[in-house]
């Protein structure tokens, strides 16, 4: 039977993103079948496929990697490598399914030697034996091309096999969704870091809010939990995503947030990591939560950030829930405000901020594969980063493009864009230099994009910055083909 694997693993196997795969099955260049697809179709439309050359989906690990050690201060080498024991229960599960191969391969070639002695006998008795005779040997030249462990697997064969050493796939049944455990790291930690909004409290195995049901596949704990599990959830195979991780491939149903209402509120002391003075007019403050109490929230969403008695600051994370623990804020410079000239003026590494929320429903349409269009502001900018880094983490877009109007002579990560766009086949970046208080030139300025997509009514629209230029682009847009449906303003 031909070897069927989801749409996750074939675009790992030959480097590309799932969305252009599924592009490949809307086109009927290939066929699905529930989800899943044919390593010898992959092996057929992808001949050419090297996994050394896989830049895309390279390009996109190391986002997520580089989220992760920063988050939890592991080296990458333990990232990638499985423990031995995991590792040998990853080899004897595939050992086991060779073995079944082998014995599937046997009982056919045991079929085809009984037909072909069935052949001959008929023959005896035929007006016309030299067509049995015909149909006997052409019997056997298949038996002899049937493999054997002599002739060399396929290049794809070979790819998937060492996929599925060195990594677990998890699929969510009640989602959909799926992603890979590398080397040990906990089912929570994979899913998090590949832009799923699990559910999780304290990640630490005493609040129980990551547990899951295993419908099938084997696990393995990997650190000790003082949760309880009542008896009947034992029974039924509950287990602590923070605390285990994926032996073999696993089935599981576990807790999703499907929308911002699904967040929890929270409130969060926070250390300053880092103030960094990009530019003139903003800072970028990055601060870290503690291991067992960190942020949870939706890409594109606003907290409040407090400390002492001064009045709080509400303003958008810049950063991408896969890196839970290290939280981002693009401060503008403003002297009125007395936190924004608190940070500037006395905040200081290793001090303390409170973090409070998150709020907004400024988050990605995960239900779509439309081609994305961004378009940022000045510091309208730091949501729309976090939408960014969060669809290249999902892999959720067809095409991404970011527009970035801002008053400076170049815009204050300028050089992140610019990364974005080399490494990612599928994202282009534009910038423009605008008077802020000139409104009347908005339109001339958004002419790039509408001559880019004379059609917007299919596309997804992001649109953040003060609030005149932002309704302003929101009312230009609709008013060449936009679809309001697909079109979200956030104020800053």
């Amino acid at each position: 039977m031909p070897r069927l694997v989801s749409l996750s693993r074939a675009a790992k196997l030959v480097g590309i993103t799932r969305g252009a795969l599924q592009k490949k099955i809307h086109d009927r260049e290939l066929e699905s079948f529930e989800g899943q697809v044919k390593l010898d179709d992959i092996e057929r439309i992808f001949p050419d496929a090297v996994l050394e050359d896989n830049h895309i989906i390279e390009d996109l690990e190391k986002i997520v990697e580089k989220a992760l050690k920063k988050a939890r201060g592991e080296k990458l080498a333990k990232l990638l490598a499985p423990d031995t024991h995991t590792l040998a229960a990853r080899l004897q599960n595939v050992t086991k399914d060779h073995a079944s191969t082998k014995t599937q391969i046997n009982k056919f070639k045991e079929l085809l030697t009984e037909t072909q002695s069935k052949i001959l006998e008929l023959s005896k008795t035929s007006s016309t034996p030299e067509r049995f005779t015909e149909l006997s040997n052409w019997i056997n030249d298949s038996i002899g091309k049937i493999q054997t462990p002599d002739v060399e697997p396929t290049s794809i064969l070979k790819k998937d096999t060492v996929l599925r050493v060195m990594a677990a796939q998890v699929h969510i049944t009640n989602t959909g969704h799926e992603f890979f455990v590398d080397g040990s790291n906990s089912i929570l930690e994979a899913g998090l870091s590949a832009g799923l909004a699990l559910n999780y409290g304290c990640s630490n195995g005493n609040c129980g809010k990551c547990k899951a049901k295993l419908i099938s596949g084997e696990i393995k704990k990997i650190k000790p939990h003082d949760f309880v599990f009542s008896e009947a959830e034992k029974a039924q195979n509950y287990f602590l995503c923070c605390s285990n991780t994926a032996i073999t491939e696993i089935e599981i149903e576990a807790d999703e947030a499907g929308s911002e209402k699904d967040i929890p509120q929270q409130n969060i002391p926070a250390k300053v990591k880092k103030i960094d003075k990009n530019s003139d007019d903003v800072l970028i403050l990055n601060l870290k939560t503690p291991r067992t109490k960190r942020l949870r929230f939706l890409a594109g969403q606003n907290v409040e950030l407090s400390h002492g008695d001064i009045p709080p600051l509400e303003i958008p994370i810049a950063s991408c829930p896969c890196d839970d623990m290290n939280i981002q804020f693009h401060v503008p410079y403003d002297d009125s405000n007395p936190f924004i000239k608190y940070v500037s003026e006395t905040l200081s590494n290793s001090d303390s901020v409170h973090i409070n929320g998150p709020k907004g429903s400024f988050v990605l349409d995960e239900n779509s594969n439309n081609a994305v269009i961004f378009i940022a502001f000045d510091t309208g900018f730091a949501p729309i980063k976090s939408l960014i880094e969060h669809a290249v983490t999902l892999e959720h877009a067809e095409f991404i493009q970011l527009y970035w109007l801002h008053k400076n002579e170049t815009p204050y990560m300028h050089n992140q864009c610019r990364a974005w766009e080399d490494a990612l086949d599928n994202f282009k970046y534009q910038h423009q230099q605008l008077d802020m208080t000139d409104i009347q030139q908005l339109e001339s300025k958004l002419e790039p994009v509408m001559k880019e997509y004379p059609d917007l009514s299919n596309k997804n629209i992001y649109i953040c910055g003060a609030e005149k230029m932002a309704n302003k682009t929101q009312e230009i847009l609709l008013g060449h083909n936009a679809n309001s449906d697909n079109l979200k303003i956030q104020v800053i």
